[in-house]
């Protein structure tokens, strides 16, 4: 399912954005989730507790933190999350352009614009659905289709990487596994020595994860909270 942040400092703007939003999924009939935020703040603290966000419209002109900066820190965690700025004047679109935005959205915003751009985003996504990763394993590179990955299992410097039709063993740590992990798929740390799969979780409770291909691996109690929300909001429409 689609999750979409709305960050603007203007409720009026804000309600607008999100109205467009709700009625494009009406109309499309596609199921998402959308949150709003008032300031730059105030979604950093909740994407650094968990990193859903498929987009993120994003003001440029806020209180505070604005747009480009909260961009930029995005960017240095990664390049998953399709970015789409709000503004009411053009000055900072280069800027836009280097912090690779999917789209630059001028106010006041035209439904059919943010419409377009919705269409340009669901794509971005289905096509990370099948996005190619490469590993490094004892026989060299291989490369894989991230959405068969079912989750990874630290053990030492390496990781195992449980698949729907193959165990392999990745000369990487968990760590940098995610990164790569992250930013081809909807993966989160469920326990500190396991990364999984969200799309491919069948069960959750408070003690383990049972997969779809029948794998039952722990869940923390401290992560426990996050992946429950993460489950919800990918599977339940809101």
């Amino acid at each position: 399912m689609f999750s979409i942040a709305v960050v603007d400092d203007e409720p009026l703007h804000r309600d607008l954005l999100t109205g467009y939003i709700k009625e494009w999924s009406r109309r499309e009939q596609l199921p998402l989730a959308v949150e709003t935020f008032a300031s730059s703040e105030a979604f950093y603290f909740s994407w650094c507790e968990d990193q859903r966000f498929d987009v993120l419209f994003l003001d440029i002109m806020m209180k505070g933190t604005d747009g480009v900066s909260l961009a930029r820190k995005l960017r240095e965690k990664g390049r998953a999350i399709a970015i789409v700025f709000t503004t009411g004047i053009a000055d900072y679109m280069q800027e836009g352009y280097e912090l690779e935005a999917l789209h630059y959205l001028l106010k006041p915003l035209d439904q059919n614009k943010v419409w377009e751009c919705l269409n340009k985003c669901r794509q971005k996504k289905e096509d990370a659905g099948h996005t190619e990763i490469l590993v490094p394993t004892e026989d060299g590179l291989i490369k894989i289709q991230a959405q068969t990955i079912v989750y990874a299992e630290a053990a030492g410097h390496y990781c195992e990487l449980e698949c729907m039709q193959e165990r392999l063993c990745v000369k990487t740590s968990i760590r940098d596994l995610e990164q790569i992990l992250c930013a081809a798929g909807d993966f989160l740390f469920c326990h500190r020595s396991y990364l999984v799969n969200i799309q491919k979780i069948s069960r959750l409770n408070r003690q383990d994860i049972r997969m779809d291909n029948g794998s039952v691996i722990p869940v923390s109690r401290r992560l426990y909270p996050v992946i429950y929300e993460r489950f919800l909001k990918t599977f339940v429409r809101r």
